[in-house]
């Protein structure tokens, strides 16, 4: 390397040239910071909360969960398509209005349901401050919405930003609250409220473009309605499949045993963390690629994927099962060695998430979508009935859930590949190419060529 490289050039050159990777690094920068502080945040709340208290903040949080997959009816992922900003705003106030009316209906359902809600769990503090879901829902989808605002104008350091200040705020909102005392439930709903309230606020506070009036031209937010209905009609009933089996699963442990629901989610959140890091990386770069994927080539792109993920994945997983049970109660205290056996017991299933997450693409590349529909409901339905049905005691039936659901996973894989070599046959009938070519140099150098899509659109 020659002695007057200059690193600050370099990388600005870099950037130029590779926008895709450059917006990518942006948002994994942002996330893994906020991670690395929610984390670190978590050794001391771990000491202040008892695991019973973040169970009962897992249902909370939870039962928000699905109700903001509903709240914009996905219109805020249609933020980023139309040609002109007009539009987008008539998007933004549209799924803005739809977030208002599902969070006041959440309210008033929760309201209602309090005493269903201490039967089946058997928190009195819970179905006391399960109104205040409706805060969270509301608050949780606008940021989303002003989030794809952003997205479409390419301004990601804003969403990195963003996101680390809401995970600040409701980590340090939460300690500050469990210091001076405030150790129920209450003190980590208001603390996670803190953080999606200072988040929202400060990313409303620079969305003022968002809000100019429309004009006499603009079309109406019904016709804009109707111009995108494809996305509540066919995308919500997927991520609604998928946001009942996540948080699903999360309320059938609380109704076996809220502390061990707590313990659960912690190990989860601890696993979660670096996967999300690995599989933002690794998805959003096999995104690029697809974006010029030809016939014939797909197969051999699957492949190589399959191969990194593989090959980044296992070796962190092999440590983290060798090390979980003992590590977690070192880092978390005495109080969690329920959740160092329970990351052990996840970890197959976690492990296969990592290599089948980024090929979800294959199928809409193939038109394969039905099937990829068919395994979202059977991926579904077989966890909810085994944590409803099982005879067994509650770490057995993890340990078999695990391994359902890393088979399961394995069946995706399977079907992805044959989804790629299909799709690619069909370009062999036509031109007589062998299919089954090699990428792991292109994906090992992702990013050397100017990539001809240069827009990240997050979900």
């Amino acid at each position: 390397m020659p002695t007057n490289f200059n690193v600050a050039k370099w990388w600005k050159k870099f950037t130029t040239q590779h926008q895709v990777l450059s917006n990518i690094s942006i948002l994994a920068t942002g996330t893994a910071a906020t991670q690395a502080l929610v984390l670190i945040v978590s050794i001391f709340t771990a000491r202040i909360f008892s695991p019973a208290v973040f169970g009962e903040f897992a249902l909370f949080s939870a039962i928000v969960g699905v109700f903001v997959v509903i709240a914009t009816l996905r219109y805020d992922l249609a933020v980023v398509l139309p040609d002109t900003d007009k539009d987008a705003r008539q998007l933004i106030r549209l799924s803005t209005r739809t977030n208002f009316i599902v969070s006041i209906a959440a309210t008033a359902l929760a309201f209602a349901l309090r005493p269903i809600v201490l039967q089946i769990w058997g928190s009195q503090i819970l179905a006391t401050w399960i109104p205040l879901i409706g805060v969270a829902i509301f608050c949780s989808a606008q940021v989303s919405i002003w989030q794809y605002w952003y997205n479409r104008k390419r301004q990601y350091t804003v969403i990195a930003l963003n996101r680390f200040e809401s995970g600040a705020g409701t980590s340090f909102g939460q300690l500050g609250l469990g210091l001076a005392g405030l150790t129920s439930l209450l003190g980590l709903i208001a603390g996670n409220l803190i953080g999606l309230l200072w988040a929202l606020f400060n990313l409303g506070r620079q969305s003022r473009e968002t809000r100019i009036p429309p004009t006499e031209d603009t079309a109406s937010i019904w016709e804009m309605a109707n111009r995108y209905k494809k996305m509540p009609l066919l995308n919500l009933p997927n991520a609604l499949i998928d946001a009942v089996r996540t948080n699903g699963i999360q309320m059938l442990i609380g109704a076996i045993a809220l502390d061990s629901l707590g313990q659960f989610n912690l190990a989860w959140r601890i696993l979660q963390a670096p996967i999300a890091l690995l599989n933002g990386a690794i998805a959003q770069v096999f995104l690029e690629r697809m974006a010029r994927v030809k016939r014939g080539e797909l197969t051999g792109l699957v492949r190589a994927v399959m191969k990194r993920a593989t090959l980044f994945g296992i070796p962190p997983f092999v440590l983290l099962w060798i090390l979980s049970p003992w590590l977690v109660p070192l880092v978390f205290g005495p109080n969690w060695a329920q959740a160092g056996l329970i990351a052990r017991a996840i970890v197959p299933w976690l492990a296969i998430n990592l290599i089948a997450s980024p090929l979800s693409g294959v199928f809409v590349v193939t038109g394969r979508q039905l099937w990829i529909l068919l395994h979202t409901i059977i991926f579904t339905a077989v966890p909810l009935l085994w944590l409803a049905l099982s005879p067994l005691d509650f770490m057995m039936t993890l340990h078999f859930l695990s391994l359902m659901m890393a088979f399961m996973l394995l069946v995706l894989i399977f079907i992805a590949d044959l989804a790629a070599r299909a799709y690619d046959k069909a370009e062999a009938a036509e031109t007589g190419k062998p299919t089954d070519q090699t990428f792991d140099d292109e994906i090992g150098n992702a990013g050397t060529n100017k990539p001809e899509q240069d827009e990240i659109n997050e979900d």
